[in-house]
C-alpha cells in the first residue's frame, strides 16, 4: 500500500512539473521577442523551465523531490 502511494505522489510531481515547465518556458518565449531587457528575462523563464522539468522528470532528482514533498508535508 506504501508502495502505491509513494509512485501516485511521484507521478503528480512528474505532471505538476511538466506543466509549470511548459507554462515557464511559454511565458519565456512570450517575453523574447520585444527588447533586450525583456528577451533576458525570456531568456531567464526557458532556462527556469527546462531546469523545472529536469527536476521533476530524471531519477537523479528523485531523493531530492522526496525531500521536497517532505518539506510540504510538514507544512
Amino acid at each position: 500500500m506504501g508502495q502505491s502511494m509513494y509512485v501516485k505522489k511521484e507521478n503528480m510531481i512528474k505532471l505538476g512539473g511538466w506543466i509549470l515547465s511548459f507554462l515557464t518556458v511559454l511565458a519565456g518565449a512570450f517575453f523574447i521577442w520585444p527588447h533586450l531587457h525583456t528577451a533576458l528575462l525570456g531568456i531567464a523563464l526557458i532556462y527556469l523551465g527546462v531546469r523545472i522539468f529536469n527536476f521533476s522528470t530524471w531519477d537523479e532528482y528523485k531523493e531530492k523531490r522526496m525531500k521536497l514533498l517532505e518539506t510540504f508535508r510538514n507544512w
